[in-house]
């Protein structure tokens, strides 16, 4: 199965205008990015679910969440764990008062309300990522500069954009491999003390290091012997149209925009 590459189907989601496909991931990206409380969260992470169940993805998404869940769980624990130094007025779990060196006292307080927080920044970091790949495991390269070119980008920027969303995807799978290489070797990373795993994941960073700087090499010796010249022009065997679908598909994102700017304000005593 794959992970974090273009996976090729027909679905709707598949047949949408990259463009559509961009406008929604900047739309999505905004909006994870600025909105903090559970009653927007809830509406994204739902209107998330319809669109990767209508578009046959959903399994590619639970794979995602496999991937990153210590990123997420680690998210969370270290957000409940700042929250139980302050003080929200929710309904308390645990609080106890604790004595320092130097006569410094602090109020250790564990509330429903820091759980709460904790959870709904796991989530946000999960949609966050996801609208990325949504658009990744949907859109092939030419499809992704096809797509900018008809927001009349230059084709060198368009083609610079669509190259990094390719080398996301390849840098992350060089990662997993590296781990589960240096794993084989007896390289613990999971199973350890937070201090140890900063050093595993140090000793890990650098063949990822010399992975990533030889595959731009490899990028930029292609680039070279096939002679890439931005300034030729250029034309395209396949044309990108919108139809009725992209209309339909921009309308219900503009709505679900303007529902999560409302319930921001709305419930803004809710909010992180």
């Amino acid at each position: 199965m794959s992970f974090l590459q273009y996976v090729e189907m027909n679905s709707f989601l598949h047949r949408l205008d990259p463009r559509t496909k961009f406008v929604f991931f900047l739309a999505m990206a905004i909006l994870t990015s600025v909105v903090k409380n559970g009653a927007t969260i809830l509406l994204l992470l739902v209107f998330f679910i319809v669109i990767w169940t209508a578009g046959r993805v959903t399994r590619y998404m639970l794979i995602l969440m496999d991937k990153i869940k210590v990123l997420l769980i680690f998210i969370s624990l270290f957000w409940v764990i700042m929250g139980a130094f302050t003080v929200d007025g929710g309904p308390v779990i645990f609080a106890s008062p604790m004595s320092f060196p130097g006569g410094i006292t602090l109020n250790l307080c564990f509330e429903w309300f820091d759980i709460y927080k904790g959870a709904l920044l796991a989530v946000r970091v999960y949609l966050m990522i996801s609208s990325f790949y949504t658009v990744i495991i949907s859109t092939n390269f030419s499809q992704i500069i096809l797509g900018l070119r008809g927001f009349r980008i230059p084709y060198s920027v368009a083609f610079g954009i669509g190259l990094v969303f390719q080398l996301i995807p390849i840098i992350v799978r060089e990662f997993f491999s590296i781990t589960q290489a240096q794993s084989s070797r007896g390289l613990e990373i999971e199973k350890i003390g937070a201090l140890k795993k900063i050093q595993n994941y140090v000793t890990v960073s650098f063949p990822l290091l010399f992975r990533v700087l030889a595959k731009g090499h490899s990028i930029a010796l292609a680039m070279y012997y096939y002679k890439l010249d931005f300034s030729v022009r250029r034309g395209s065997y396949k044309l990108i149209r919108a139809t009725y679908r992209d209309t339909v598909f921009l309308m219900i994102t503009a709505i679900i925009f303007a529902a999560s700017i409302y319930l921001s304000f709305t419930f803004s005593s809710l909010s992180l």
